[in-house]
């Protein structure tokens, strides 16, 4: 076990705080563990924290690393749901906290500093970001950068943690396919429908633009092959209607989709509302 003392050490405050950082590993149970002995020790409650870091990692390769450390460290739990479990079981109040983004390091101190703890606990190993680093880098950048005491815990033999890995297998942490389903389940309905709003506004304006542009050339080619004697009349300085048509083709174009795209933003103005 390490304790770096911080630049707020030996603070003697009404309400003692423990700031625990947790990712349900192993590590991080012996983190919990110790924390809860030290809270006793102090009278004091605990604040246990759970960072989701948003890393580039498809589905496939997070549940590939999931299997891995779960085969690894024999546990993957909930850590603040454990922490919270296992603090009432000996008496201490432990509040929860999961924050949806890193980066963790950052996201630690920044809680920290808002509690202002008097001791903030975390393991040596484990899952970091807490999704691809290791936790013991994320440990070296909290004593590093800390104002406060930081005890950073060694990993326990398995007899050691019997009790609170209980705990942690009932409350397992959540799999690929549960979290996604969950991410679905936050898409606001509203967003859905205005993007498909905006998708179909997008299709009926290049289909009217590509009509803008079609009409011309086949009243163009219906004039040259029904009315030839009329597309070869002069019409303006010199030149005949065919000629005055072709130069007038692509103004008239642009000038139909512009007034198309006004119409289109006009028509989807009572659905936008």
């Amino acid at each position: 076990m390490i304790t770096s003392r911080g630049k707020k050490g030996g603070r003697q405050l009404e309400e003692q705080k423990i700031l625990l950082a947790t990712d349900g590993s192993k590590p991080s149970l012996t983190a919990t563990k110790l924390a809860v002995k030290e809270a006793k020790e102090r009278d004091a409650i605990i604040h246990a924290i759970t960072i989701k870091e948003k890393a580039p990692m498809t589905p496939l390769e997070k549940m590939q690393e999931d299997i891995a450390e779960e085969k690894y460290l024999k546990v993957r739990s909930r850590g603040a749901g454990v922490a919270k479990r296992y603090g009432e079981q000996n008496g201490i109040e432990v509040k929860t906290k999961e924050i949806k983004s890193g980066p963790v390091v950052a996201a630690i101190l920044e809680y920290a500093r808002k509690i202002d703890p008097e001791l903030i606990v975390l393991g040596n190993a484990g899952r970091s970001g807490f999704e691809r680093l290791a936790l013991g880098s994320v440990a070296e950048g909290v004593v590093r950068n800390s104002e406060y005491p930081v005890m950073v815990t060694r990993t326990r033999n398995d007899e050691y943690l019997s009790d609170i890995t209980e705990i942690a297998k009932e409350l397992p942490a959540p799999t690929v396919e549960e979290e996604m389903e969950k991410e679905i389940e936050k898409i606001d309905v509203s967003d859905t429908a205005m993007a498909d709003l905006e998708i179909r506004r997008q299709l009926i304006l290049a289909f009217g633009t590509l009509l803008a542009f079609l009409v011309p050339y086949f009243l163009f080619g219906t004039m040259t092959s029904f009315f030839s004697g009329l597309a070869t009349s002069e019409l303006l300085f010199g030149l005949n209607t065919a000629i005055i048509w072709v130069l007038l083709i692509f103004p008239l174009g642009w000038l139909t989709a512009i007034l198309f795209n006004q119409y289109a933003k006009e028509y989807d103005k009572p659905r936008e509302g």
